[in-house]
């Protein structure tokens, strides 16, 4: 199986978004996400170019699909997406029109309207999608990429340890008023203080799911 290529850019297709890639006097085509596309648009054919690839190989054809991301967490994320049922790696590949960023913060925020503005993505497809990967996309959401655009980082109160007011700025960024988050992870770290910004995220929605429920 194919997990990374590193190779000079020969051709693109634009058509088809994807482009071709010469490894060691083997070519490659690749397909591409929207954003990782842009990512690459200016990049001169000639000039070398690493990708990790996510490989698939569909059930009616026999040639295999490459889809390429320029770092481990897109190609992670993608991965967790392609497991949403009726969200295979065609529609989930042609739906990343958008940063991982983005999407991970909806899915997180329980965004259903911004998810059905993916192509492909319907009501009911967006709310399989927030119900299957909530509360596993935090590290996705909280990425630092050019495509986000978010409130700034905030913190929480001063007695917080470094760990704690980063999981108060996860929690910003994801949309989470600053006191409420300041709130929230107090409660959760009270017992004894977690190790992981994830693992205070992740508290904190369970916490306000049992809340909730």
């Amino acid at each position: 199986m194919i997990s990374h290529l590193t190779g000079t850019l020969t051709k693109r297709h634009q058509e088809r978004q994807a482009i071709e890639l010469s490894v060691n006097g083997v070519g490659y085509e690749v397909h591409l996400p929207t954003f990782v596309w842009r990512s690459l648009e200016e990049t001169p054919l000639g000039e070398e170019v690493s990708l990790e690839i996510f490989y698939h190989v569909p059930e009616r054809q026999p040639t295999p699909m490459l889809v390429g991301f320029t770092r481990d967490v897109e190609r992670d994320f993608f991965r967790k997406l392609v497991e949403v049922p009726d969200l295979g790696p065609t529609k989930a590949m042609k739906a990343l029109v958008y940063s991982v960023s983005t999407i991970a913060t909806w899915i997180e925020q329980g965004d259903e309207r911004s998810l059905r503005g993916l192509p492909g993505v319907g009501e009911r497809l967006a709310k399989t999608m927030v119900a299957h990967l909530k509360g596993k996309v935090v590290a996705e959401a909280l990425l630092h990429d050019e495509h986000f655009v978010g409130p700034p980082p905030k913190e929480g109160p001063p007695s917080f340890s470094e760990v704690q007011q980063l999981a108060v700025a996860g929690l910003a960024r994801l949309g989470y008023k600053e006191s409420e988050a300041s709130r929230w992870v107090e409660e959760v770290t009270r017992e004894g203080e977690a190790k992981e910004v994830e693992e205070i995220i992740r508290a904190v929605f369970a916490m306000r799911s049992q809340e909730l429920a």
